[in-house]
């Protein structure tokens, strides 16, 4: 096979311009203006409609693009059948400046003595200028992966170390890759291993069988590097001995590794090779799976992982630290800080998605990123952030999901698979409302057996509970509605409790007040503070700051609510201590039936802001703040009738 066709490409004679318009294109699936894509060429329309018939003439008989009055669309069945019929006839030259860059990249790696400028321009069919040309592209992208391309003469020639021509190889063909996908088609004929794609079928089935968890976003990044492999030791070309041991784990993927690459490459990659691909398997794209038996993840990973998710809860108030998430998260940082020792970053096609879509989870993954490399000494890319921003989006989806969801138990005695049957029918008609944490095969349930807010059960439960549907062993629409209507009032007790978790934190049975006399808003002031001075909650001075407040202007901010504090923020906890009168009094100029003692503290600001906040929309509406005054004779009716309000 000639060198040229190992080097198919997307396109066949089309210029980086010209590409460039159909990467844009694919961009977007809507008609793009010429304007726009001129723009974003740094063209004129002109040259844009120039180059959309020298892509159409390029990619005849394929009809890629479509024309309009708004603008071109790239036709994309058309589009992919196009490629598809360059990347597998093989017949396709370089042609544009990138494609000479690598092939020229590629050619000096297969030739350690080096190749003449004559020979190579003879080769590509162009001028001893292009080449130059050519060359000096080349030699500014080879700097960036400490590879020297040194010119002797008239040859041309790479120094450097094996492990920096594979990195300079690698980054040659992610460059090409689509939306930062890599097509195994592509890697495949370029490095001429037509049964790629079987091999990587049976690595995963491999891997599976010996319960490994697979990350498909990463899986073809090692292909390729393992492509690089195999077509190195073809060359003879093998990586130096780095001196480290194998781990269990790597030993064990190592010889899976051996196996495949002998039986469908018919290449022995020998001892270095395959610890090298092994250690980029373990490291990159598998996690051992509960099955497994391997270690889980170090206890330095885990501190590193508790101390991250540690500082999020006091930087971002977000809670992340669930058992679940710190071992997936402590096993991922043990893999990413060994790809960091070693300058062998995993790729992520996701990452500028995540950025852009989800900033505030990508700002939380940069915040424990930043903690990692201080805690490790290391340095992490964005790649690599990505990846730990797919861990934290993907446990705070869940815990959302879970939230709107209540949990279940199934009780559906064991025969044949019926409480099979039942599980899959609870979750494919009602998934989005019901969790199912656990199904009970037994017909003597105990109390102690069940933990969730309902249960679903086919036999009568032999103890009295609440929430309990009992249903047929084969789902009717009348089950379905009574499940529906449970997991509905769990859903709502759920959130009522939540409430009156919140205002708990800052009413207390002390501080509550019924009709408290008082004859100006100063006295009221006192009467209030002085239950918050009881309990140790302010001092003298926050209540004498409070009426210096209220002298300076009314804190009446809604009719019929008056919510003194002070400027400072000396208390020692969030508290309101309130009143509530069924007569209105004046308060300055104003009447008012409600008055809520504020303390204020520097710590818990925000939370408690959120919850004073909840507070100020009750009592503006008046039909609430009679509602409160009628039903609020004792702290907790006061409580009951708040959350009733909020959760309504």
């Amino acid at each position: 096979m000639c060198e040229s066709a190992r080097l198919g490409t997307v396109t066949r004679v089309m210029t980086d311009k010209q590409t460039g318009l159909i990467e844009l294109l694919r961009a977007d699936d809507d008609w793009v203006p010429a304007a726009v894509l001129a723009e974003k060429l740094g063209v004129s329309t002109r040259s844009v409609r120039t180059y959309v018939t020298s892509v159409k003439s390029a990619a005849s008989p394929f009809d890629i693009i479509a024309t309009s009055s708004a603008g071109y669309r790239l036709n994309r069945d058309s589009y992919f059948a196009y490629r598809e019929s360059v990347e597998g006839s093989g017949t396709s030259a370089p042609s544009t400046p990138r494609e000479r860059v690598h092939y020229i990249c590629q050619r000096l790696a297969e030739v350690p003595s080096g190749i003449s400028l004559d020979t190579l321009a003879s080769e590509l069919h162009v001028s001893s200028a292009t080449i130059e040309n050519d060359v000096r592209r080349l030699r500014s992208i080879a700097l960036e992966c400490d590879v020297q391309l040194d010119r002797i003469d008239n040859v041309l020639i790479f120094r450097a170390d094996e492990s920096h021509v594979r990195r300079l190889l690698s980054s040659l063909v992610h460059e090409t890759a689509d939306a930062g996908l890599l097509s195994l088609d592509t890697i495949a004929v370029r490095f001429d291993l037509g049964s790629l794609v079987e091999f990587k079928t049976d690595l995963i089935e491999r891997l599976d069988y010996h319960h490994f968890i697979i990350n498909e976003y990463g899986i073809d990044a090692v292909l390729l590097h393992m492509a690089i492999a195999v077509d190195r030791v073809r060359h003879g070309q093998t990586l130096p001995d780095d001196g480290r041991e194998l781990d269990g784990d790597a030993q064990f993927v190592g010889g899976i590794v051996r196996d495949l690459v002998k039986r469908h490459f018919e290449v022995d990659l020998g001892g270095r090779e395959e610890g090298y691909l092994a250690r980029q398997l373990v490291t990159r794209i598998i996690t051992p799976g509960t099955e497994t038996g391997l270690a889980g993840p170090d206890r330095l990973d885990r501190a590193t992982t508790m101390k991250a998710l540690d500082l999020v809860y006091e930087e971002y108030l977000i809670e992340l630290r669930n058992d679940d998430l710190i071992d997936r998260l402590a096993l991922h940082i043990g893999h990413l800080v060994t790809r960091a020792r070693y300058d062998s970053p995993s790729r992520n096609p996701l990452q500028k998605s995540i950025k852009s879509s989800y900033p505030l989870v990508w700002d939380i993954a940069v915040f424990i990123a930043s903690t990692i490399q201080r805690e490790r000494e290391i340095v992490i890319g964005e790649d690599e952030i990505s990846y730990i921003a797919l861990h934290i989006g993907s446990h705070l989806e869940r815990q959302a999901q879970s939230k709107n969801r209540a949990t279940a138990t199934i009780v559906s005695p064991s025969y044949y698979d019926v409480h099979i049957v039942m599980r899959e029918s609870v979750e494919k008609m009602l998934g989005g409302e019901v969790s199912i944490e656990s199904v009970i095969t037994r017909t003597d349930v105990r109390p102690s057996d069940i933990t969730t807010e309902i249960v679903i059960t086919t036999i009568p439960l032999p103890f009295e509970m609440d929430a309990v549907v009992l249903v047929q062993p084969f789902l009717t629409e009348s089950d379905i509605d009574a499940v529906r209507r449970a997991a509905s009032r769990a859903r709502r007790i759920r959130r009522r409790s939540a409430i009156r978790e919140q205002l708990l934190k800052y009413f207390r049975p002390e501080t509550f007040f019924r009709n408290l006399n008082h004859t100006n808003p100063e006295d009221m002031i006192r009467g209030l503070g002085a239950s918050l001075l009881s309990l140790g909650i302010i001092d003298e001075t926050y209540i004498d700051s409070a009426i210096e407040r209220e002298r300076m202007s009314s804190t009446v901010f809604v009719d019929g609510l008056a919510v003194p504090h002070a400027m400072s923020l000396t208390a020692e906890r969030p508290t309101i201590a309130i009143s509530v009168n069924d007569r209105a009094t004046l308060w300055g100029e104003q009447q008012v039936n409600v008055v809520a003692f504020i303390a204020f503290a520097a710590s818990g600001r925000d939370e408690f802001q959120a919850v004073f906040e909840q507070i100020v929309d009750v009592f503006s509406d008046r039909g609430h703040l009679n509602d409160v005054i009628k039903n609020s004779n004792d702290f907790d009716q006061f409580i009951e009738t708040l959350v009733r309000i909020i959760e309504s």
